[in-house]
């Protein structure tokens, strides 16, 4: 078997390690820089003290706090513009996926022109550098400040889209559990089952490799030890810091293996009904992951055994993932994720979002090839389960 793998994003991890964001982004040769992130960063004094940071080390700064879910192209479209007018030479992003993702976007269209949609579907290889990039996570789910996509909303085709290119690519990722404490149980929850869904579908998709299995496994053992108890104590550092570190080994994961029917999914559900990042990708997680044990039966068997999850030698592909299936459900649930009917989603346009569902880009690696109404069944099957 040939594989390929690479480590795109050096990263310093570590609690407290945010206060030499300064003193890093001044190693780069950075003079002026542009801040993105949203409005509750201010409010929780975490935007203060990165700023206060970059301040110290000398470098002006330019704040863009407009960041809002699901980032729409609009929106980063005219932070991009923002940018290009200051002048500024670099971008440190502190917040969540939607704070990363807007400056991934920013950094496309800095040197590259407008509309962000063009850059949309493939490996973008061609488009021309943007700046020098830290991403600084306040949650421990997306494991956006270690990927080479930034995912958007694209306003007019009311649909979500990836740009994929090492534009989006941070030169440095700062880990710092201490940012996580305190973060809501909604959040940590839902922030935890993506980095959960990241690590299963990594593990189990046709892009799969020996290093992504590697770090799926680990954030999977992880993420199922340490969530529930991040989510009981929101300031239990030692659950802060493995979260962190298991979002952060899902992300390199994906990063190389790609994820793909879950979160096709997850993109659907929540373009269309706004849903949080990581509840979209749970509503039908422990489906897909069943539906793959017909072809991936030996890493369904791991994920069961990162869980904790006994299945006896002789058990056949079904019976594996219907384990696997019940066993996910069983976390989800715990973690408080509400399947399709108490989010009162309607069940009568299922198999029209199944159909979108196989548009979506990561369909393209699913385990292997299903139809739509397939797809229709396994959403009804999650529907209420």
């Amino acid at each position: 078997m040939i594989t390929s793998y690479e480590i795109f994003v050096p990263v310093i991890m570590g609690s407290g390690s945010s206060m030499r964001t300064g003193m890093k982004v001044r190693e780069m040769g950075c003079l002026k820089t542009l801040v993105i992130y949203d409005k509750g960063m201010k409010d929780t004094g975490i935007a203060d003290r990165i700023l206060d940071s970059l301040h110290e080390a000398g470098l002006e700064t330019v704040i863009f706090d407009g960041v809002v879910p699901d980032p729409p192209d609009t929106m980063v479209e005219a932070a991009a513009e923002e940018a290009r007018k200051a002048g500024v030479d670099s971008i440190v992003a502190v917040g969540g996926g939607s704070a990363i993702d807007t400056a991934k976007g920013v950094n496309v269209l800095i040197n590259n022109p407008p509309p962000l949609s063009n850059y949309c579907g493939g490996v973008q290889n061609g488009l021309k550098p943007g700046l020098k990039m830290v991403f600084i996570p306040t949650t421990s789910g997306t494991g956006s400040e270690v990927t080479n996509m930034c995912v958007i909303s694209l306003v007019a085709q009311k649909k979500k889209d990836s740009v994929v290119s090492p534009v989006c690519l941070a030169d440095l990722a700062i880990v710092d559990p201490d940012l996580t404490l305190g973060l809501p149980p909604k959040m940590t929850a839902a922030t935890g089952v993506d980095a959960f869904a990241h690590a299963v579908e990594s593990l189990t998709g046709g892009q799969a490799n020996p290093m992504a299995d590697a770090l799926a496994r680990e954030a999977i053992r992880m993420i199922v030890k340490w969530l529930p108890i991040a989510i009981e104590d929101g300031k239990n550092l030692e659950a802060r810091e493995h979260m962190i570190l298991a979002s952060t080994f899902a992300g390199m994961a994906f990063t190389n293996a790609l994820v793909h029917m879950g979160h096709s999914i997850g993109h659907t559900f929540g373009a269309l009904f706004h849903l949080p990042h990581g509840i979209a990708c749970s509503l039908a997680l422990p489906e897909v992951i069943c539906y793959t044990a017909k072809t991936e039966a030996h890493k369904v068997r791991e994920i069961c055994d990162c869980m904790g999850v006994e299945v006896s030698a002789d058990a056949d592909n079904m019976a594996v993932g219907e384990i696997a299936r019940e066993a996910i459900r069983g976390f989800l649930k715990k973690a408080g994720m509400p399947n399709m009917k108490a989010l009162d989603i309607p069940k009568e346009p299922l198999g029209d979002i199944a159909k979108a569902v196989t548009q979506d880009i990561g369909y393209a690696i699913i385990p292997y090839r299903i139809s739509a109404s397939k797809v229709h069944e396994l959403l009804l099957h999650a529907y209420d389960a």
